[in-house]
């Protein structure tokens, strides 16, 4: 019975989690929110590394199980596939579980809505003390006891499938009902909602995997003399959005201060954390040029940190993290550097079909605008294979912003350099101004590959003393 409870549980609470948060159907009375979307996040450079990192523990695991003598199992990486998004609300904030009175709303494809009810079904002839058909509802629903529950009430959690595209999960059949008519537009909402200390920070949810937003509660979470119980003193309510834009994975807080003067007090605190950051001693120069990124903004009594830096590079260092410092892959990563100047843009292969005939992979175009270019500046491509298959440069194009015939860069004509022949070179020969760079190269499929490209400018002269003289 354990084990159905926790598949349950995977398919309304998802491992970790970019689309905005829908304010129509949260409940107008909220005063917490949160957010989650496995869409976007399966989508992104971290997301991706995130979901292989998952895949490979769970086949480690799966190798050092016995057999499971034809057992029917399920498959959770799949079921996790069916999900889109999960958003969840609530009035009370409690240390206590039990009086929080959230809501979970969980949409995804209809395969998610067929698996999940077919669970409970099965559960319910299995085990029927432990998972109950709820009769009084005008939808299909069943109470589900914790697997850690004591006497009494049975019906710990209401899992409802009602008509419209979304499962519900509450305590009670009354908030069952009420988000119901939320999600269809019969009850007042935060689109609706004009006082909500919520609402104001929900544009910041735009393109994030996970958004958290809330009001401070009355309720003491921390100890007085503690850190977090100073801040939270002088904040009304706040806001975390994590989501990825373009190349970057971005982190944003907004912390609405009691008053003015609190928010110069609640800068000053965020500025000295941030400056603390940056300080850190590491020897790990990606984690160094994260800390940095950090950056703190006040507008009015809204006061705000953001950290923004390339997913692809974080992905590495969370690949880093999993692979052990000895581990010589790990020390042939660190090895080879792929930035060379400035970097233009980064990314990972995308997965996909070989050629079935044995023939040369497809060429495959990564368009970079805007970018700044001087008479005499290095441009770099690097690659790193990881493993992958056929990786290698074909051309490099580039147009001015304005249009007109491209300069055409072919890699058979390029420098090779870099510590292991990762990189190819070449110099910019047009005037300076804003280019388009478009890389042709050929994809791996097995979406191992990294490619960076990045732009040195020329040394500027040193000044004739003679001449002046």
């Amino acid at each position: 019975m354990k084990k159905l409870f926790l598949s349950l549980a995977a398919l309304a609470l998802p491992f970790a989690s970019p689309a905005a948060v829908d304010p129509a159907i949260v409940s107008a009375d909220a005063r917490w929110l949160v957010h989650a979307d496995l869409n976007a996040l399966r989508s992104g450079a971290l997301g991706k590394e995130l979901i292989a990192i998952i895949e490979t523990t769970k086949s480690e695991y799966e190798a050092t199980r016995p057999a499971s003598d034809g057992k029917f199992g399920l498959d959770g990486q799949k079921i996790l596939a069916t999900i889109g998004s999960v958003t969840a609300y609530g009035v009370n904030i409690s240390k206590d579980p039990k009086d929080i009175d959230g809501t979970l709303l969980v949409q995804g494809t209809a395969d998610l809505r067929k698996i999940a009810e077919s669970l409970l079904i099965q559960a319910n002839l299995a085990h029927p003390a432990d998972v109950v058909e709820i009769t009084d509802l005008p939808f299909p629903a069943y109470g589900v006891k914790g697997p850690k529950s004591g006497k009494g009430d049975p019906t710990e959690v209401v899992i409802a499938f009602p008509p419209e595209p979304v499962i519900i999960v509450s305590k009670s059949k009354p908030q069952i009902l009420k988000a119901r008519d939320v999600f269809r537009g019969a009850a007042p909402s935060l689109a609706n909602s004009a006082d909500s200390p919520l609402k104001k920070f929900l544009s910041s949810s735009d393109g994030t995997y996970a958004f958290v937003a809330s009001a401070v509660p009355a309720e003491k979470f921390f100890p007085d003399d503690g850190p977090q119980a100073r801040v939270l003193k002088m904040t009304s309510a706040g806001a975390i959005a994590l989501g990825e834009r373009g190349a970057n994975t971005f982190l944003h807080a907004d912390l609405v201060a009691s008053s003015g003067a609190m928010a110069d007090k609640l800068m000053k605190i965020l500025q000295g954390m941030t400056a603390m950051m940056s300080l850190a001693e590491t020897n790990d120069k990606q984690l160094a040029d994260f800390l940095n990124s950090a950056t703190v903004n006040r507008d009015g009594d809204v006061v705000s940190l953001d950290l923004s830096y390339a997913s692809v590079r974080l992905a590495q260092m969370v690949k880093n993290l999993k692979t052990p410092a000895s581990s010589p892959d790990r020390n042939a990563r660190a090895a080879v550097p792929m930035v060379n100047g400035r970097a233009l843009a980064e990314w990972t292969a995308e997965p996909g079909p070989a050629p079935t005939d044995g023939g040369p992979l497809p060429l495959t175009t990564r368009a970079i605008e805007n970018v700044a270019l001087k008479n005499g500046a290095l441009l770099t491509l690097a690659r790193q294979n990881n493993g992958g298959k056929s990786v290698r440069f074909d051309r490099v194009e580039i147009v001015a912003a304005e249009g007109g015939a491209p300069l055409v860069f072919r890699a058979g004509y390029m420098r090779v350099a870099g510590p292991r022949g990762n990189w190819q070179q070449f110099e910019f020969p047009g005037a300076e101004g804003t280019y388009t760079v478009k890389v042709v190269y050929t994809n791996d499929p097995d979406g191992k590959a990294t490619f960076a490209v990045s732009a040195k400018d020329p040394k500027t002269p040193a000044p004739d003393t003679e001449a002046k003289k």
